[in-house]
């Protein structure tokens, strides 16, 4: 029987515990990989499995606004069974067109705005600015929303076609997005116009607005989803605790929003002076999205337009106090829920109730809750 020395069970020992470290360092790097690979197959699944935008069916590309409503659009069932779309020769939501005149005995109001005064998701007939006319037939609505706009593209497209036609109210609605969205030149890879203050006058710069084929419109949207990774994020975090603060864009954040601020301002400022000169009652309406119904407080946005109005003297609907009135369960119940159509960002739009309810709140501000907006 032999007997192995000191030394040599040494040796073997830290050998085995060698090889022990190598397998456990092999499989973890294993793991990581295969955990990298997946998280990249699961995000090139996102890509091209992703769901359309719904405004591609009923829009096409403007020099001047970046995309403006496709003119003579009939899309049956756009948004389900029965759901149609209808754009007329002007580019407004409507089944027929308008006279620059008010038909006689009519009052007539232009809705300005974004997605929730276009009425994504819902019949011509359900959106809130028409069932403005249901509730009152002695007005005639004009529809200028348009999905994706933000309070600048919505205010040139106004300026532009909608001044044309002679009116006694301008409704503009709003909801938080629509000032995030005057921050940047392009959203979801779509080019756009952008407002700026230059001697105290209102520019719009990135004009003509670049076109851009539906290739490059999928590369910049895969662009702007890489931030989804999980190594994007990553890299991002290490170089924002370096103090490189190129690649953390929120660093800058609090100086973007006051130069926004201040565009804004500007802007109801000029639409005050406008409709005060052509003897118009200009109105603003600001729709909650159903995250802002949860707590108290009012949000930046909600805040800069409380005071921009008081200044100027603009009414002002907040639909977000009312809609705070309702239960959760009863809140949720005015939005449309997640894959309930299939377009991305269809989620958390009004549906027909909460468009009805819009409208019965705006009404009763417009000719009740307003001695200054009543009209005999």
């Amino acid at each position: 029987m032999s007997h192995e020395t000191t030394p040599v069970r040494s040796r073997r020992r830290t050998y085995f515990v060698q090889l022990v470290i190598v397998n456990v360092a092999v499989l973890g790097g294993l793991m990581v990989f295969v955990e990298g690979l997946a998280s990249y197959a699961l995000f090139a699944q996102r890509l091209l499995s992703a769901r359309p935008l719904a405004e591609r069916r009923h829009t096409e590309y403007d020099p001047e606004l970046g995309w403006v409503n496709t003119p003579n659009t009939h899309i049956e069932d756009m948004y389900g069974a029965g759901i149609s779309l209808n754009i007329n020769n002007q580019r407004f939501r409507s089944d027929h067109d308008f006279g620059e005149a008010v038909p006689p005995g009519k009052l007539r109001a232009v809705c300005s705005g974004d997605s929730f005064t276009l009425g994504y998701g819902v019949d011509d007939r359900h959106t809130w600015c028409h069932l403005l006319s249901i509730l009152e037939p002695r007005l005639e609505t004009v529809n200028m929303g348009q999905g994706g706009y933000g309070v600048d593209q919505a205010y040139l497209w106004y300026m532009r076609d909608g001044v044309r036609f002679t009116h006694h109210i301008h409704i503009v609605a709003v909801i938080t997005d629509d000032f995030q969205r005057m921050q940047a030149n392009s959203i979801l890879g779509y080019p756009k116009p952008l407002l700026d203050l230059e001697d105290g006058r209102l520019v719009a710069k990135n004009v003509p607005v670049p076109e851009r084929a539906g290739y490059q419109i999928w590369l910049s949207n895969a662009v702007l989803r890489g931030n989804e990774l999980r190594s994007v994020d990553l890299v991002t975090r290490a170089f924002t605790r370096l103090g490189l603060r190129a690649l953390a864009p929120a660093g800058r954040r609090g100086e973007v929003n006051e130069k926004t601020r201040r565009v804004v301002e500007k802007l109801f400022e000029n639409l005050a002076k406008l409709d005060a000169a052509h003897g118009r009652r200009l109105v603003v309406v600001y729709i909650p999205v159903l995250s802002e119904l949860q707590g108290d407080g009012a949000n930046e946005w909600l805040r800069v337009i409380e005071t921009t109005t008081r200044a100027l003297g603009i009414p002002l609907v907040n639909i977000v106090e009312s809609f705070r009135a309702f239960s959760p369960t009863e809140a949720a119940a005015l939005y449309i829920p997640e894959g309930s159509l299939a377009y991305t960002g269809a989620a958390g739009h009004l549906n027909d109730a909460g468009n009805r309810r819009v409208a019965e709140i705006v009404y009763a501000a417009l000719m009740t809750g307003n001695p200054s907006l009543s009209r005999d």
